[in-house]
């Protein structure tokens, strides 16, 4: 390789080829239209067909880590992403904020509209409130909106995590984390699958009976109740790990100096677990954002070889089945990053690849199994011509189907 590769990796912007129209076809994005005229196309599947991953393996196996062979469980990645600390033996959870009646959830994420204040002050309550029996610590932390993160510290020797979530949206299928399409509503509590995890099972159902308490005495939901609001009313965990794997950093993988920017703690733990150097953008808005991205990326471009950029935007609306809204965000981000990336970044000087984590089609609310369109610009390859990004038009692409995500940077790579 000869060159400098970003790569924009938009979390959930495409449908996938199931659904027409999709978002992506929807959308006006006249500046990321501008690459991909120029680009070579193709569709690969984030892991391979038939899983519908999560965000935090579909973004490893793009990075071209298998996540069968690399299982770095998402409860680390949060943790570390969010500055928790923990090491090996800890048990380290993703949590949801989320409202249940009785024994039925009524909805995984608050609707969406517990604030960052309101978070912040139930983190607090818990942290101050619930004692775990026999003399476990732990620490629980609001990351961003209704998410959060937990983590029970070991003491004589390591808790196992080998233990069902209490989230139901996911499941672990062959070693690997599936999206729920159908996700059940009644509330399960969380069970060990071998004797090793018997502790951490009866310390995350600990925490959930006591933090359920907390947060039903807590004034933040008495006032959230009175302004008809939905309650945050219970924890949901998922996706524990209390061990890593032995892994390659990117650098001695493919001889790249890289820098990750991105802004969520699960890309924000994955750049620290492949030893990737990382700079989180501030902002006040969503626009402020996506235009302090583009102006890390021009500051760092002569100090870094791969530039790994993550782009949350569009799956949210994706989950919660708005279309018009997954449309709007995917304006936003070709009005607020693509747009004065054409204006900051000369494309004579970098290659540039762009696909998706994963398909979230809102008609399903979910990810899917779908593959992922990608374009890749570099001024020595020649255009496929294709009119935009989208599903079907980078179905026309000579890149053709890579039937398996970790294989693409090699692909890539080859080529530029």
């Amino acid at each position: 390789m000869s060159r400098k590769l970003i790569y924009v990796l938009l979390d959930g912007a495409s449908d996938g080829l199931s659904y027409s129209p999709t978002s992506l076809e929807l959308a006006s994005m006249p500046n990321l239209q501008e690459i991909a005229i120029k680009s070579k196309a193709g569709l690969v599947y984030p892991i391979e067909k038939g899983i519908a991953p999560e965000s935090d393996t579909a973004a490893l196996s793009l990075l071209g880590y298998d996540p069968r062979k690399y299982k770095i469980p998402r409860g680390i990645l949060e943790a570390l992403g969010s500055g928790i600390r923990w090491s090996d033996g800890d048990l380290a959870l993703r949590c949801n904020f989320a409202t249940a009646k009785g024994n039925i959830i009524v909805d995984r994420r608050v609707g969406r509209s517990l604030t960052d204040f309101e978070a912040k002050i139930l983190e607090n309550e818990i942290n101050e409130n619930v004692k775990l029996s026999n003399g476990y610590n732990f620490a629980f932390r609001h990351t961003v909106g209704h998410r959060a993160v937990l983590v029970i510290y070991k003491k004589d020797k390591s808790l196992g995590d080998n233990i069902t979530n209490l989230d139901p949206g996911y499941v672990v299928k062959n070693g690997v984390v599936h999206a729920v399409s159908n996700v059940k509503n009644e509330i399960e509590l969380c069970r060990a699958l071998d004797n090793e995890s018997e502790t951490a099972a009866k310390l995350v159902n600990e925490f959930y009976e006591k933090s359920r308490t907390v947060l039903k005495n807590s004034e933040v939901n008495k006032k959230r109740k009175q302004k008809g609001l939905l309650e945050a009313n219970i924890i949901l965990t998922r996706d524990s790990g209390s061990k890593l794997p032995q892994i390659v950093n990117f650098k001695d993988k493919f001889g790249l100096l890289p820098l990750c920017i991105a802004d969520m703690p699960v890309e924000i733990g994955i750049s620290k677990v492949l030893n990737m150097n990382h700079i989180k953008a501030s902002y006040k808005s969503i626009s402020e954002l996506y235009k302090n991205k583009v102006d890390l990326l021009k500051n760092n471009l002569e100090n870094y070889d791969f530039f790994f950029v993550h782009i949350k935007g569009a799956d949210e609306f994706a989950h919660d089945g708005n279309l018009e809204g997954k449309v709007k965000a995917l304006e936003e981000i070709d009005e607020y990053f693509f747009k004065p990336f054409l204006t900051k970044i000369n494309l004579e000087e970098v290659s540039i690849l762009v696909s998706s984590d994963h398909c979230t089609p809102p008609k399903l609310k979910s990810h899917s199994g779908d593959a992922v369109p990608f374009i890749l610009y570099s001024r020595n390859l020649t255009s496929d011509k294709i009119s935009k990004y989208s599903e079907k038009e980078c179905a026309r692409g000579s890149l053709g189907l890579i039937e398996k995500g970790y294989n693409l940077l090699n692909k890539v790579f080859s080529l530029i």
